[in-house]
């Protein structure tokens, strides 16, 4: 068996934050190497077996994740092939599983480099609910009820997407990864940066790993967008497709990632919390925004002003 090289960066979350486009800019960088599938799962449960019971669980995460040492480095390049400078993946599973990911991400690198995107807890959360209800996946059509039902389906093995206020809390993953890791290797970068000054935030996150930016054409690409259906028609065949999975793998063969996401992101418009519920759920996340500010020694985006 072929040694493989071993990755040098991983992007770790938050989930629905940004963290896909930030790979598929990284993806598009002639130096850099991003596994396949993206999110492995190796970090958050190394040696475990993952047998997640939640709506396509079986379809999804249990399918993809490689919690095999081995396996997980098959991923990537054999070693000699010194044409990357950077090499990495993104399992947003990782920031989440922090207390289990770390000492995983030492063991295979102890100098890895920790990117992360943090978004607006609520804003998140209600972005997380809504990509898995328009996928066909979340079958309580009230967001609120849906938080309601979170310990109930976490305690029946639902996978983390599905905690939607619990992966919403950043302080302490981030704290963890600060201590482990060092201040160097963990950047942190914020979702409203991200749309505001997508082209800077990329060259920031190339230069930090390393990354020459003039190399190519710093874009950040609209992919896993959320919101609600313009075309109900058009969207249970979408959720048709992602749950049937020779459809699935047949599309991922026949057309490109950036198509298929155009195509889906056509059919979404804009959708937002209410005002209302922001202020129910808010007030969950002063504390640990207010945290998150003393950990990173800088203020936060003050997502907590209601």
């Amino acid at each position: 068996m072929c040694a493989r090289m071993v990755p040098n960066f991983a992007v770790v979350g938050a989930a629905r934050a940004g963290s896909t486009a930030v790979i598929e800019a990284l993806r598009a960088h002639p130096d850099a190497f991003v596994c396949q599938p993206k999110e492995p799962h190796y970090f958050a449960f190394a040696g475990q077996t993952v047998a997640f019971c939640g709506p396509g669980d079986a379809a999804t995460i249990n399918r993809v994740a490689r919690t095999n040492r081995g396996a997980f480095l098959a991923l990537f390049p054999e070693e000699g092939n010194e044409s990357y400078t950077a090499l990495g993946e993104g399992s947003v599973s990782s920031l989440y599983y922090h207390e289990h990911a770390i000492p995983a991400m030492q063991e295979i690198n102890s100098a890895m480099k920790i990117v992360m995107v943090l978004r607006d807890p609520v804003d998140r959360a209600y972005s997380s609910y809504q990509y898995l209800r328009v996928r066909g996946f979340e079958p309580v059509d009230d967001f609120m009820l849906a938080v309601a039902l979170e310990e109930k389906r976490r305690s029946e093995g639902w996978h983390h997407l599905w905690h939607y206020t619990g992966m919403s809390y950043y302080a302490e993953s981030v704290r963890h990864y600060l201590r482990s890791f060092g201040q160097e290797h963990v950047g942190v970068w914020f979702y409203d940066d991200l749309t505001a000054r997508p082209e800077t935030c990329v060259n920031e996150i190339y230069a930090f790993l390393g990354l020459d930016a003039s190399r190519v054409e710093a874009t950040l690409p609209r992919v896993n967008v959320s919101g609600q259906p313009r075309r109900k028609s058009a969207q249970k065949m979408i959720a048709l497709a992602s749950r049937h999975e020779m459809v699935r793998a047949g599309l991922k063969r026949a057309v490109p990632f950036r198509v298929r996401e155009k195509v889906r992101a056509a059919n979404l418009r804009p959708s937002a919390v209410s005002s209302e519920h922001r202020a129910e759920l808010i007030r969950h996340f002063v504390r640990d925004t207010d945290e998150l500010s003393n950990v990173l020694d800088k203020r936060v985006p003050d997502w907590t002003r209601g």
